[in-house]
């Protein structure tokens, strides 16, 4: 009888693990979601060479035969948008992708975008596109540290765990996220931290968020290039050759990767105070990863000098920002704002808004609108808005109001109903 018993309990496990895939809940009945795949190359499309590796050399076709698992959880299509290390990413790229994106979600026939992408500037495409999507649907990238035809290749983990990611519901509204090592990062927060780790990307804290719908954001999907914004380097003895041949070239915006808190040294500030009254936007980043760089505190007076304070925000994510705040304006105050508000709007409901009109990075109207404001900690709040003036949707910046700054230098609570009289 006990012979009997323990062969049944055995054939029972057979059964079971034939109908269940290991480590996996079973798979439903239910239509799968509709994921679109862009491949851009990096190491995860690469191959190995005598002294390394060669990026961006495999299909997306091939790379996704190595992970049937992938159909488990989700519909798939792809498309090979360019296949090339993540150090050749630009701006050429970064606007088509983002038009691209833009695209696939707005089509309606997917509910989440992956992009294949290089771990050398993941980050700054992920912040970029974190700035240009207009949808709340979510999009993740996605790389490898070692190339495709390796024996312990790191691609196909992290291509499962980002399609498993991006069909949870929980997934709808966060910002890009990056998916390396195993693990999931949101585009805000997200840097890569190591040249040769498996899990090479850490997270900062951030002052703010930005909530993805249709009104937020910059639109950038009809321009064919961004302003010229370069970074210069701070250190010891720096000199100011790099900063006078950005200058000279014609370069629109400067972001300095300082010393501490963002210092220059005085040679490089007389410079930079010159070139801002010519008409260069300079940013005052650091070259040290956490702590960010704020006006307060400080030993650089931003007001007076005409400087931008980078908040949280490191050089490159930086550099993003205001390249895409000069496709919108050159109003120093609204730069900023974009900068260390902390605070962006997402419209949830316009009660009898019949006059209200967007016009590009603007809503025109006089009636009470709702709007939802997330802060560094990410707790929402509400409040009424009377609009009276053209008011940016991608920042609001907040005068006499309740909003202050603490000592820790992240926002504190609004709790007032605020009037727009004294904005612009």
């Amino acid at each position: 009888m006990k012979h009997r018993l323990h062969f049944f309990a055995f054939l029972t496990l057979v059964i079971l693990f034939h109908t269940t895939t290991w480590g996996q809940e079973p798979i439903s009945n239910e239509p799968l979601p509709k994921v679109h795949i862009i491949a851009t190359g990096g190491t995860i499309a690469g191959t190995s060479t005598d002294i390394g590796y060669d990026a961006g050399k495999v299909s997306i076709e091939t790379i996704l035969q190595a992970v049937p698992e992938l159909t488990h959880y989700a519909e798939l299509d792809y498309e090979q948008f360019c296949n090339i290390g993540s150090q050749d990413m630009s701006e050429s790229i970064w606007l088509p992708l983002a038009k691209r994106v833009n695209q696939v979600l707005e089509s309606g026939k997917y509910d989440a975008v992956l992009i294949t992408h290089g771990t050398d500037t993941m980050e700054e495409t992920a912040f970029f596109l974190n700035l240009t999507i207009h949808s709340p649907k979510p999009v993740i990238l996605v790389g490898a540290m070692r190339p495709s035809d390796a024996v312990d290749a790191d691609g196909p983990a992290n291509l499962l765990k980002a399609v498993q990611t991006i069909v949870k519901p929980d997934a709808v509204g966060k910002d890009v996220m990056c998916c390396l090592g195993g693990k999931v990062y949101e585009a805000g927060a997200a840097f890569k931290n190591d040249t040769h780790s498996l899990d090479p990307i850490a997270e900062t804290s951030v002052d703010w968020y930005l909530p993805h719908n249709a009104n937020t954001g910059f639109f950038v999907d009809n321009l064919k290039e961004l302003p010229e914004v370069g970074i210069v380097y701070g250190y010891g003895s720096s000199s100011t050759v790099a900063f006078e041949a950005l200058v000279n070239a014609g370069y629109k915006g400067i972001v300095f990767a300082g010393v501490g808190d963002g210092n220059l040294n005085q040679a490089t500030l007389d410079l930079a105070a010159k070139a801002v009254k010519s008409g260069v936007m300079i940013v005052r980043s650091s070259r040290i990863t956490y702590g960010g760089v704020y006006t307060e505190g400080g030993e650089v007076d931003d007001e007076k000098l005409g400087f931008i304070a980078s908040g949280s925000l490191n050089p490159q994510k930086s550099r993003i920002l205001l390249m895409l705040a000069l496709t919108a304006t050159r109003d120093i105050d609204v730069i900023r704002s974009y900068f260390r508000q902390g605070v962006f709007t997402q419209v949830v409901e316009l009660p009898g808004v019949s006059n209200a009109r967007q016009l590009g990075g603007y809503i025109i109207g006089d009636k009470k609108v709702r709007m939802d404001f997330t802060f560094a900690k990410r707790k929402p709040f509400q409040c009424l808005l009377l609009f009276r003036k053209a008011v940016p949707l991608f920042g609001i910046r907040m005068i006499r109001t309740s909003f202050g700054v603490t000592e820790s230098r992240h926002r504190s609570h609004l709790n007032d109903i605020i009037t727009l009289d004294s904005l612009f």
